[in-house]
Protein backbone atom coordinates (compact mmCIF):
# COMPACT_ATOMS: atom_id res chain seq x y z
CA UNK A 1 0.00 0.00 0.00
CA UNK A 2 1.48 3.03 -0.99
CA UNK A 3 1.50 6.64 1.19
CA UNK A 4 -0.70 8.11 -1.16
CA UNK A 5 -3.97 5.66 -0.61
CA UNK A 6 -3.17 5.44 3.30
CA UNK A 7 -3.61 9.42 3.25
CA UNK A 8 -6.73 9.37 1.19
CA UNK A 9 -8.35 6.47 3.41
CA UNK A 10 -7.59 9.15 6.50
CA UNK A 11 -8.51 11.96 4.95
CA UNK A 12 -11.84 10.59 4.18
CA UNK A 13 -12.30 8.86 7.55
CA UNK A 14 -11.94 12.62 8.86
CA UNK A 15 -14.47 13.77 6.41
CA UNK A 16 -16.92 10.80 7.94
CA UNK A 17 -15.93 12.38 11.30
CA UNK A 18 -17.11 15.90 10.49
CA UNK A 19 -19.88 14.43 8.95
CA UNK A 20 -21.32 12.32 11.99
CA UNK A 21 -20.38 15.59 13.95
CA UNK A 22 -22.45 17.89 11.74
CA UNK A 23 -25.30 15.51 11.54
CA UNK A 24 -25.55 15.53 15.18
CA UNK A 25 -24.97 19.34 15.50
CA UNK A 26 -27.61 19.83 12.94
CA UNK A 27 -30.38 16.95 14.51
CA UNK A 28 -30.13 14.95 11.05
CA UNK A 29 -29.53 11.31 10.58
CA UNK A 30 -28.87 9.14 7.73
CA UNK A 31 -31.20 6.99 6.69
CA UNK A 32 -30.46 3.93 7.53
CA UNK A 33 -30.92 1.11 4.55
CA UNK A 34 -27.88 3.53 2.39
CA UNK A 35 -25.68 3.46 5.25
CA UNK A 36 -26.19 -0.60 5.20
CA UNK A 37 -25.90 -0.36 1.23
CA UNK A 38 -22.66 1.45 1.08
CA UNK A 39 -21.14 -0.67 3.79
CA UNK A 40 -21.52 -4.20 1.82
CA UNK A 41 -20.19 -2.60 -1.35
CA UNK A 42 -17.04 -1.54 0.46
CA UNK A 43 -17.30 -5.20 2.04
CA UNK A 44 -17.26 -6.44 -1.22
CA UNK A 45 -14.71 -4.36 -2.46
CA UNK A 46 -12.53 -4.77 0.18
CA UNK A 47 -12.83 -8.56 -0.41
CA UNK A 48 -12.07 -8.50 -3.57
CA UNK A 49 -8.82 -6.50 -2.89
CA UNK A 50 -7.76 -9.20 -0.83
CA UNK A 51 -8.28 -12.03 -3.18
CA UNK A 52 -6.51 -9.62 -5.57
CA UNK A 53 -3.80 -8.62 -4.28
CA UNK A 54 -2.57 -11.64 -1.63
CA UNK A 55 -3.61 -14.86 -2.66
CA UNK A 56 -4.37 -14.40 -6.48
CA UNK A 57 -2.47 -11.26 -7.21
CA UNK A 58 -3.67 -9.66 -10.76
CA UNK A 59 -2.43 -5.57 -10.04
CA UNK A 60 -5.03 -4.27 -12.39
CA UNK A 61 -8.01 -6.20 -10.75
CA UNK A 62 -6.95 -4.87 -7.10
CA UNK A 63 -6.08 -1.07 -8.18
CA UNK A 64 -10.09 -1.38 -9.97
CA UNK A 65 -10.98 -2.31 -6.54
CA UNK A 66 -9.28 0.28 -4.49
CA UNK A 67 -10.19 2.59 -6.88
CA UNK A 68 -13.50 1.71 -6.89
CA UNK A 69 -13.73 1.79 -2.84
CA UNK A 70 -12.15 5.25 -2.44
CA UNK A 71 -14.44 7.15 -4.96
CA UNK A 72 -17.47 5.49 -3.63
CA UNK A 73 -16.79 6.12 0.12
CA UNK A 74 -15.22 9.49 -0.80
CA UNK A 75 -18.52 11.17 -2.76
CA UNK A 76 -20.84 9.45 0.26
CA UNK A 77 -18.77 11.35 2.82
CA UNK A 78 -18.43 14.82 0.42
CA UNK A 79 -22.38 14.31 -0.32
CA UNK A 80 -23.40 14.06 2.88
CA UNK A 81 -20.79 16.89 3.57
CA UNK A 82 -22.11 18.72 0.84
CA UNK A 83 -26.13 18.89 2.63
CA UNK A 84 -24.33 20.37 6.29
CA UNK A 85 -23.07 23.30 4.28
CA UNK A 86 -26.28 23.95 2.16
CA UNK A 87 -27.73 24.15 5.88
CA UNK A 88 -26.23 27.13 7.55
CA UNK A 89 -28.22 28.99 5.24
CA UNK A 90 -25.77 31.80 4.22
CA UNK A 91 -27.63 34.40 2.02
CA UNK A 92 -28.36 33.40 -1.70
CA UNK A 93 -26.07 34.71 -4.52
CA UNK A 94 -27.83 34.56 -7.42
CA UNK A 95 -28.13 37.90 -8.00
CA UNK A 96 -24.65 38.22 -8.05
CA UNK A 97 -24.09 35.56 -10.48
CA UNK A 98 -26.40 36.56 -12.89
CA UNK A 99 -24.29 39.96 -12.63
CA UNK A 100 -21.32 38.59 -13.27
CA UNK A 101 -22.48 36.41 -16.51
CA UNK A 102 -24.15 40.27 -17.87
CA UNK A 103 -20.55 41.81 -16.95
CA UNK A 104 -18.81 39.06 -19.24
CA UNK A 105 -21.51 39.32 -21.94
CA UNK A 106 -23.41 36.18 -21.78
CA UNK A 107 -27.21 36.28 -21.80
CA UNK A 108 -28.21 32.93 -19.57
CA UNK A 109 -31.98 33.11 -20.67
CA UNK A 110 -31.11 33.82 -24.27
CA UNK A 111 -28.76 30.66 -24.49
CA UNK A 112 -31.23 28.76 -22.32
CA UNK A 113 -34.30 29.61 -24.72
CA UNK A 114 -32.23 29.02 -27.85
CA UNK A 115 -31.02 25.41 -26.75
CA UNK A 116 -35.01 24.72 -25.82
CA UNK A 117 -36.34 25.64 -29.13
CA UNK A 118 -33.79 23.01 -30.82
CA UNK A 119 -34.88 19.47 -29.64
CA UNK A 120 -32.07 17.96 -31.02
CA UNK A 121 -29.62 20.35 -29.45
CA UNK A 122 -31.61 19.65 -26.63
CA UNK A 123 -31.66 15.70 -26.37
CA UNK A 124 -27.93 15.80 -27.03
CA UNK A 125 -26.92 18.18 -24.37
CA UNK A 126 -29.44 16.28 -22.07
CA UNK A 127 -27.43 13.04 -22.81
CA UNK A 128 -23.89 14.90 -22.40
CA UNK A 129 -24.76 16.06 -19.24
CA UNK A 130 -25.79 13.16 -17.73
CA UNK A 131 -22.78 11.33 -19.06
CA UNK A 132 -20.83 12.59 -15.67
CA UNK A 133 -22.00 9.84 -14.16
CA UNK A 134 -20.87 6.69 -16.03
CA UNK A 135 -17.75 8.66 -17.03
CA UNK A 136 -17.47 8.29 -13.37
CA UNK A 137 -17.49 4.92 -13.33
CA UNK A 138 -16.21 4.09 -16.77
CA UNK A 139 -13.13 5.86 -16.93
CA UNK A 140 -11.28 4.19 -13.80
CA UNK A 141 -12.43 1.20 -14.77
CA UNK A 142 -10.58 1.43 -18.23
CA UNK A 143 -7.82 3.14 -16.44
CA UNK A 144 -7.11 0.43 -14.26
CA UNK A 145 -7.89 -2.60 -16.65
CA UNK A 146 -5.39 -0.91 -19.05
CA UNK A 147 -2.34 -0.58 -16.35
CA UNK A 148 -2.70 2.80 -16.02
CA UNK A 149 -2.81 2.63 -11.69
CA UNK A 150 -0.92 6.22 -10.64
CA UNK A 151 -3.49 8.16 -13.58
CA UNK A 152 -6.58 6.54 -11.20
CA UNK A 153 -4.53 7.84 -7.92
CA UNK A 154 -3.80 11.29 -9.52
CA UNK A 155 -7.87 11.03 -10.75
CA UNK A 156 -8.87 10.23 -7.07
CA UNK A 157 -6.73 13.35 -5.83
CA UNK A 158 -7.94 15.97 -8.15
CA UNK A 159 -11.49 14.68 -7.26
CA UNK A 160 -11.05 14.96 -3.33
CA UNK A 161 -9.39 18.27 -4.40
CA UNK A 162 -11.69 20.02 -6.18
CA UNK A 163 -14.45 18.83 -4.05
CA UNK A 164 -12.75 20.20 -1.30
CA UNK A 165 -12.50 24.02 -2.81
CA UNK A 166 -16.19 23.67 -4.30
CA UNK A 167 -17.97 22.46 -1.29
CA UNK A 168 -16.97 25.08 1.60
CA UNK A 169 -17.03 27.79 -1.24
CA UNK A 170 -21.00 26.56 -2.07
CA UNK A 171 -21.55 27.17 1.46
CA UNK A 172 -19.92 30.31 1.44
CA UNK A 173 -21.89 31.67 -1.90
CA UNK A 174 -24.79 29.28 -2.33
CA UNK A 175 -27.31 29.82 -4.92
CA UNK A 176 -30.92 28.12 -6.07
CA UNK A 177 -29.36 28.12 -9.44
CA UNK A 178 -30.21 30.05 -12.44
CA UNK A 179 -33.28 28.18 -13.53
CA UNK A 180 -35.04 29.62 -10.51
CA UNK A 181 -33.18 32.72 -10.71
CA UNK A 182 -34.99 33.15 -14.44
CA UNK A 183 -37.94 31.15 -13.24
CA UNK A 184 -37.91 28.55 -16.13
CA UNK A 185 -38.58 25.63 -13.76
CA UNK A 186 -42.12 24.90 -15.99
CA UNK A 187 -39.62 24.01 -18.81
CA UNK A 188 -36.98 22.09 -16.85
CA UNK A 189 -37.70 20.30 -13.24
CA UNK A 190 -35.31 21.35 -10.54
CA UNK A 191 -35.13 18.61 -8.76
CA UNK A 192 -32.46 19.53 -6.38
CA UNK A 193 -34.95 22.41 -4.99
CA UNK A 194 -37.17 20.17 -2.37
CA UNK A 195 -34.07 19.31 -0.68
CA UNK A 196 -31.91 22.57 -0.95
CA UNK A 197 -34.79 24.20 0.84
CA UNK A 198 -35.48 21.77 3.39
CA UNK A 199 -31.76 21.86 4.38
CA UNK A 200 -31.87 26.20 4.19
CA UNK A 201 -35.41 25.86 6.45
CA UNK A 202 -34.13 23.65 8.50
CA UNK A 203 -37.08 21.26 8.17
CA UNK A 204 -34.90 18.14 6.58
CA UNK A 205 -34.41 15.82 9.25
CA UNK A 206 -33.28 12.22 7.09
CA UNK A 207 -30.38 11.94 4.37
CA UNK A 208 -30.47 9.42 1.95
CA UNK A 209 -27.44 8.29 0.73
CA UNK A 210 -29.32 6.78 -2.25
CA UNK A 211 -31.13 9.86 -2.99
CA UNK A 212 -28.69 12.57 -2.79
CA UNK A 213 -29.50 15.58 -5.46
CA UNK A 214 -26.44 17.75 -6.62
CA UNK A 215 -26.83 20.94 -4.45
CA UNK A 216 -23.99 23.46 -5.47
CA UNK A 217 -24.31 25.80 -8.07
CA UNK A 218 -20.81 27.72 -7.63
CA UNK A 219 -18.36 26.70 -8.83
CA UNK A 220 -19.87 24.02 -11.41
CA UNK A 221 -18.65 20.87 -10.38
CA UNK A 222 -19.82 18.91 -13.78
CA UNK A 223 -16.99 21.51 -15.29
CA UNK A 224 -14.51 20.23 -13.29
CA UNK A 225 -15.22 17.15 -13.58
CA UNK A 226 -15.41 17.37 -17.88
CA UNK A 227 -11.63 18.81 -17.33
CA UNK A 228 -10.74 16.35 -15.20
CA UNK A 229 -12.05 13.49 -17.72
CA UNK A 230 -10.35 14.58 -20.68
CA UNK A 231 -7.23 15.19 -18.44
CA UNK A 232 -7.55 11.55 -17.68
CA UNK A 233 -7.40 10.17 -20.84
CA UNK A 234 -4.93 12.22 -22.34
CA UNK A 235 -2.45 9.11 -22.91
CA UNK A 236 -4.36 7.11 -25.49
CA UNK A 237 -5.43 8.46 -28.53
CA UNK A 238 -8.94 7.39 -29.06
CA UNK A 239 -9.98 7.69 -25.49
CA UNK A 240 -9.10 10.95 -25.20
CA UNK A 241 -10.91 12.12 -28.96
CA UNK A 242 -13.94 10.18 -27.39
CA UNK A 243 -13.49 12.11 -24.21
CA UNK A 244 -12.83 15.62 -25.56
CA UNK A 245 -16.12 14.94 -27.85
CA UNK A 246 -18.23 14.21 -25.10
CA UNK A 247 -16.46 16.30 -22.48
CA UNK A 248 -17.37 19.33 -24.76
CA UNK A 249 -20.68 18.52 -25.46
CA UNK A 250 -21.21 18.65 -21.47
CA UNK A 251 -19.46 22.18 -20.83
CA UNK A 252 -21.56 23.49 -23.72
CA UNK A 253 -24.83 21.77 -21.84
CA UNK A 254 -23.77 23.13 -18.36
CA UNK A 255 -25.88 26.09 -18.12
CA UNK A 256 -28.84 25.23 -19.92
CA UNK A 257 -29.28 21.15 -18.18
CA UNK A 258 -27.74 22.05 -14.91
CA UNK A 259 -29.03 25.18 -14.26
CA UNK A 260 -25.26 26.99 -14.11
CA UNK A 261 -24.38 30.37 -14.89
CA UNK A 262 -21.33 30.98 -17.38
CA UNK A 263 -19.27 32.40 -14.18
CA UNK A 264 -19.92 28.93 -12.57
CA UNK A 265 -18.59 27.35 -15.22
CA UNK A 266 -15.27 29.48 -15.64
CA UNK A 267 -14.95 28.74 -11.65
CA UNK A 268 -15.43 25.35 -11.84
CA UNK A 269 -12.32 25.37 -14.70
CA UNK A 270 -10.58 27.28 -12.64
CA UNK A 271 -10.90 24.75 -9.54
CA UNK A 272 -9.96 21.81 -12.28
CA UNK A 273 -6.57 23.67 -12.59
CA UNK A 274 -5.83 23.86 -9.49
CA UNK A 275 -6.31 20.46 -8.58
CA UNK A 276 -4.78 18.71 -11.41
CA UNK A 277 -1.54 21.08 -10.31
CA UNK A 278 -1.77 20.29 -6.80
CA UNK A 279 -2.41 16.25 -6.92
CA UNK A 280 0.66 15.61 -9.38
CA UNK A 281 2.90 17.16 -6.29
CA UNK A 282 1.07 15.42 -3.80
CA UNK A 283 0.97 12.01 -5.86
CA UNK A 284 5.02 12.71 -6.40
CA UNK A 285 5.82 12.75 -2.99
CA UNK A 286 3.41 10.19 -1.81
CA UNK A 287 3.13 7.54 -4.58
CA UNK A 288 5.92 5.45 -3.05
CA UNK A 289 5.27 2.23 -1.72
CA UNK A 290 6.12 2.28 2.57
CA UNK A 291 8.40 -0.25 3.22
CA UNK A 292 7.17 -3.79 4.68
CA UNK A 293 3.39 -3.19 4.29
CA UNK A 294 1.24 -4.68 1.66
CA UNK A 295 -2.47 -4.15 2.45
CA UNK A 296 -5.44 -4.96 0.08
CA UNK A 297 -7.11 -3.46 -1.90
CA UNK A 298 -4.29 -2.00 -3.66
CA UNK A 299 -0.55 -2.14 -3.73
Amino acid sequence: MSQSIMVRWLIIAALAAADIAGLRLTGMHLEVEGVVKLGAALLALFSIGLVYSRWRPVERLTDLAQTAAQLMAFFAAVGVFSYLVSASAAPLVDDALAAGDRAIGFDWLAWFSWVHEHRIVTLVFKIAYNSATPQLALIPIYLALSGQAQRNARLIWELMLSLTLIVPLSGLLPAASAWVHYAVTDLIPAIHMPDFTALRNGTMREISLARMEGLITFPSFHTTLAVLFVAALRRHRLALAIGAVVNGLMLLSIPSEGGHYLVDVIAGAMVAAVAIQMAARIEARLGAPLPGIALSPAE
